[in-house]
């Protein structure tokens, strides 16, 4: 229907596409009301759009949901925008997908120990109390501290472990003296010559250490010189490390929240290209989607000028006025330039982490995009300065971006243009994406993992993988296809264990089975651990590779308690077939039946001492939607009374399409234990 319908399309209206496509630009909108709510409902023409202070028309217009399943689409078709038609199209889009993204870019080299004290606590609430199902989180340390665990992730034992590891890395003066000399003093001293704060900070000393004025001002140009030195170098680090993280998050569709955590810092306008960092970091931010809501770590600031018990040596003459209010505005000044400059806002004076991280996730989960033509060198570069105003609603807040970005129809393409070199070997290429931070897509991928305790063998890691063998190359005779498989489990520790396998796929055998998946699995026996298990694979004829990664928690044992293994989950046939397949992607068609499958451990079946009961439920956005009655385990019939098997199915007609949780809990009422386990899966 909607190809008959171009094909109609007039002349001039398609040479009027190919100009938009070619010369669109786009940016992202928030409008709140007095209350801080998200305002729907408004339409193209209620949008007053100026760049440089001169109206421009919208050529392109939608209300999107972040996270939403129809985002990605939705932010495409700005690329292949169709003049009125975009403009006229206002469906609201579905509110399940993938979930929003959020990074917390913890600035450990500018938070004191006690700031990041209060953030590692609400990092941790966050994770346990306002994550959405369905979200993808990293947390990111300026330092690298993080390592390994910097990743995004909706599993929450991953979450806390890279939270555990976040402590201060603020490089503070070594100088032992009861005279403080902040980042800002130094800038002010050094930089701005202010020869009252220096007279203080040099009449001080000379007290402190009962020493003459010339000895004390030598004192006090080194510590000066010292502290900028340092704060140049983690300024540098700091900028650095935003704009590493904009640029990693390129590959993934949608907008991005970013929460930059920190006590704040000195940009140096005059010594340093800080500010051009700045500039840099916004338009990285505008080209892959990125909000910054900043938050002042240090909640409502004092003075440390006037505290005895930090100086001992307090000023309160006119000559050190204002240094309390210098000393909080100019750090904050990186921290509300970034959030303005990406649409966000930023947190400042303020105790409650947990409410800027709710007002954060509240405000930035619903946006506009709107979209124009460029009609001049300067906003085709992206240098023009954006205002956006909801005509006659004085009442209303805009949030827009100060930058904005020119939409490339074809990343790929240029991707593939600027990497033109010579031919990667076959090994290289899976290495690549093995590594790689996002999954790959070009060979469909799909990856479950879990684990179980074998009998002889201990706790095993069982991967089960597939692919979509629509996609591989069986060659001009058609015969067969190769798919040459790597893969990978690393723990938080640094420990590893790795798999090679070559697929060997006939057609005659695929097209016989009726499927059209190709699925394979892999046991490595691993002790307990938290583990994130990468795969890739190369088809050999059309070289297209493909990714996947997922973590998973072996816990340790618990004597005299019970455990579960993780959940598999399958599609039952419908010729009743005994044994049923893990059904890899997770995803069931609606009004079909999910069978389920764990094991519990320790239960102390066959030994006349079990009462154990298992209850099953599936939540979707944090609601209870289906329950199944509790009930015990098998008394007869058990092989392995060590390793007994849980199972069952679930009806899924009634259940509308989107993602839901499966949880399993098991409680021993002998030995007062308990243990659960939950997997994801989608109803399409």
């Amino acid at each position: 229907m909607a190809g008959g319908q171009e094909r109609r399309q007039s002349p001039e209206q398609a040479e009027d596409v190919v100009r938009v496509r070619s010369e669109l630009v786009q940016t992202d909108v928030t409008v709140l009301d007095k209350r801080g709510h998200f305002v729907d409902g408004l339409a193209p023409e209620q949008f007053e759009l100026r760049v440089d202070g001169r109206a421009v028309p919208v050529s392109f217009f939608e209300r999107v949901v972040a996270g939403s399943a129809s985002e990605a689409t939705q932010i495409a078709a700005a690329v292949r925008a169709r003049g009125a038609e975009a403009q006229s199209k206002r469906t609201l889009p579905q509110a399940s997908g993938r979930g929003r993204v959020i990074f917390f870019f913890v600035d450990d080299v500018h938070l004191a120990p006690d700031s990041l004290a209060r953030t590692r606590k609400s990092l941790s609430r966050f994770v346990d109390e306002q994550m959405g199902e369905g979200d993808l989180v990293a947390v990111i340390s300026t330092s690298g501290q993080v390592g390994f665990l910097q990743q995004l992730t909706d599993n929450k034992s991953v979450l806390h472990a890279a939270i555990e590891r976040l402590v201060s890395k603020r490089d503070t003066e070594t100088y032992s003296n009861k005279v403080p000399i902040s980042e800002v003093d130094a800038d002010r001293i050094q930089h701005h010559r202010d020869r009252e704060l220096f007279s203080y900070l040099v009449e001080a000393t000379a007290n402190e250490y009962q020493m003459g004025p010339a000895t004390a001002a030598l004192i006090v140009r080194d510590r000066v010189r010292q502290i900028n030195m340092n704060t140049r170098f983690a300024e540098s680090n700091t900028l650095g490390g935003l704009m590493g993280l904009m640029r990693s998050s390129a590959p993934l569709a949608g907008r991005k929240l970013v929460f930059f955590i920190s006590d704040g810092f000195v940009v140096d306008y005059r010594k340093s290209n800080a500010p051009d960092v700045l500039r840099v970091v916004s338009d990285e931010a505008a080209r892959v989607g990125a909000v910054v809501y900043a938050l002042d770590a240090r909640g409502t600031l004092g003075d440390a000028g006037v505290d005895a018990s930090r100086n001992d040596y307090p000023d309160f003459s006119v000559r050190t006025t204002g240094r309390s209010f210098f000393d909080e505005k100019m750090s904050q000044e990186p921290l509300e330039a970034l959030a303005a400059d990406t649409g966000g806002r930023a947190f400042l004076n303020n105790n409650s982490f947990n409410d800027a991280f709710a007002q954060g996730v509240a405000e930035s989960s619903d946006y506009y995009l709107l979209a124009w033509r460029p009609d001049a060198d300067e906003q085709r570069a992206g240098r023009s300065r954006v205002e956006v105003v909801v005509r006659g609603r004085p009442d209303l807040r805009v949030q827009a971006r100060r930058r904005y970005a020119m939409l490339d129809a074809a990343p790929a393409a240029k991707a593939a243009r600027e990497g033109a070199t010579a031919a990667p070997s076959v090994e290289d290429e899976l290495r690549a994406a093995l590594a790689s931070l996002y999954p790959r897509r070009d060979l469909p991928l799909a990856l479950s993992v879990g684990y179980l305790d074998a009998p002889q063998k201990g706790t095993v890691l069982a991967a089960s993988m597939q692919l979509d063998g629509e996609m591989l190359d069986f060659g001009e005779q058609g015969a067969g296809a190769q798919v040459d498989v790597l893969g990978i489990a690393l723990d938080d520790r640094g420990s590893f264990a790795t798999f090679k396998q070559v697929l060997n796929v006939p057609r005659d055998a695929l097209a016989k089975s009726g499927e059209r998946v190709v699925q394979w699995s892999q046991q490595l026996q691993l002790p307990a651990g938290l583990y994130q298990v990468r795969v890739a694979a190369r088809d050999r004829q059309s070289g297209r590779t493909g990714s996947q990664s997922q973590w998973v928690e072996i816990p340790g044992a618990t004597p005299g308690g019970i455990s579960l293994s993780s959940i598999f989950v399958g599609a039952p046939k419908a010729d009743a077939a005994p044994s049923t397949p893990v059904n890899v992607s997770r995803r069931f068609a609606r009004g079909s039946r999910l069978r389920f499958q764990s094991f519990v451990y320790g239960a102390g079946v066959g030994e006349g001492r079990a009462d154990v009961a298992a209850m099953v439920s599936v939540v979707r956005d944090g609601e209870t939607v289906l329950t199944l009655p509790s009930r015990g385990l098998p008394a007869g019939g058990v092989t392995d009374p060590a390793r007994v098997p849980f199972s069952g199915e679930l009806p899924l007609e009634g259940l509308p399409a989107g993602r839901y949780v499966l949880r399993i809990s098991a409680v021993d009422a002998r030995t007062k234990s308990s243990a659960s386990q939950q997997t994801v899966f989608t109803i399409e």
